[in-house]
């Protein structure tokens, strides 16, 4: 989503309230050719999926199931048994670590991460980590600008990295779309993360965002560019987490759809991405079921197949069972089946 202050506001209405209505691979990332062996991570390495919503809503509440929902064993199964390869799951740092003064303390939301992990393991599935929090930790500090949420933010990152270091279908999304933060602040919080992450050890894949909701379309048009390709990793093992929609307004917003938007709107990040000989993923986007939604969901997705020197895989936004009438939605309807753009992704995944 782009830089907008009408939609600050709606993005920080949705982290208070509401529910949402992302370098060359290294060695370090396994790649699951079967559930029972682990291979090396290669340089083509593709993986495509979905986004399973639910544990990021209502960060107020404190119900599982009630007031948010994570993805059950059946809908793991579901898309995996699809053919997609990557999950990413939405979670809230206060509910899988507890307090920031209190990382250690293992929750009923980590016990759920874990069977989560456990069973994508067993279908040879990557599990995308995503605090989905735009760019924001406890009570909304924001993360780069705020020392305190800085460093709870690296905490936070290195107690999840200290637990799951031995697990190879992990990959550690560092946050959803940061966006009041300047680039410079949130570049700050996201190498002191990588740094944090490194220290326990773990090798896995990690995906960086940029500032200003992270959009593919503004990534040159904003100083994400020039600031983002300063990311430190040790291990040398990340890549630049974007998103993009294909509404008036790149969004997401709406389930309109701008004729010609599935060709272009990845092109100025792909190119900047190639220019500097680093790695993208495409961890949300949506379109609607119309006809112009299919049509330009086909093409974005054929133009991030076709260019799989900087793309490494995608994940839609949005399966998840309380979504509702939610125009992006992919969750199966038990009265009509696969939805339309579900086909679509598996078709061209």
């Amino acid at each position: 989503m782009s830089f907008d202050p009408a939609r600050i506001s709606a993005g920080l209405s949705r982290w208070l309230r509401l529910p949402k209505a992302g370098l060359l691979l290294g060695l370090a990332l396994a790649l699951l050719p079967a559930a029972s062996a682990v291979g090396q991570s290669k340089p083509n390495l593709w993986i495509t999926g979905v986004n399973i919503a639910g544990g990021e809503f209502n960060p107020d509440g404190k119900r599982m199931n009630f007031d948010y929902v994570y993805p059950t064993n059946e809908q793991l199964d579901y898309w995996t048994g699809k053919g997609f390869r990557v999950i990413r799951v939405p979670v809230l740092t206060h509910r899988l670590l507890g307090p920031q003064s209190n990382y250690r303390k293992r929750t009923a939301d980590w016990n759920e991460l874990a069977r989560i992990i456990s069973r994508a393991y067993r279908s040879s599935t990557y599990i995308l980590i995503d605090f989905h929090q735009y760019g924001m930790m406890d009570g909304g500090a924001l993360v780069g600008r705020d020392r305190k949420a800085t460093k709870a933010f690296a905490d936070a990152w290195a107690e999840v990295a200290r637990r799951l270091k031995d697990k190879p279908n992990v990959i550690y999304g560092l946050m959803n779309e940061p966006n009041i933060q300047t680039a410079s602040e949130w570049l700050v919080a996201a190498n002191a993360s990588i740094a944090a992450i490194r220290k326990t050890g773990a090798r896995q894949l990690v995906l960086v965002s940029g500032s200003y909701w992270s959009g593919a379309h503004s990534w040159v048009t904003s100083d994400n560019d020039t600031v983002m390709i300063n990311v430190k990793d040790p291990a040398n093992n990340y890549a630049f987490e974007v998103h993009q929609y294909l509404d008036p307004d790149s969004s997401g917003t709406s389930g309109a759809t701008v004729r010609g938007s599935g060709a272009t709107r990845l092109k100025a990040f792909t190119d900047w991405a190639r220019a500097n000989k680093v790695k993208g993923f495409l961890g949300e986007f949506g379109f609607a079921s119309h006809k112009d939604g299919l049509t330009e969901g086909r093409a974005m997705l054929q133009y991030m197949s076709d260019n799989r020197d900087v793309w490494i895989g995608w994940s839609y936004w949005a399966a998840g069972a309380w979504w509702g009438d939610y125009h992006f939605s992919v969750e199966p309807d038990g009265r009509t089946g696969d939805k339309p753009q579900t086909n679509l992704l598996v078709e061209l995944r």
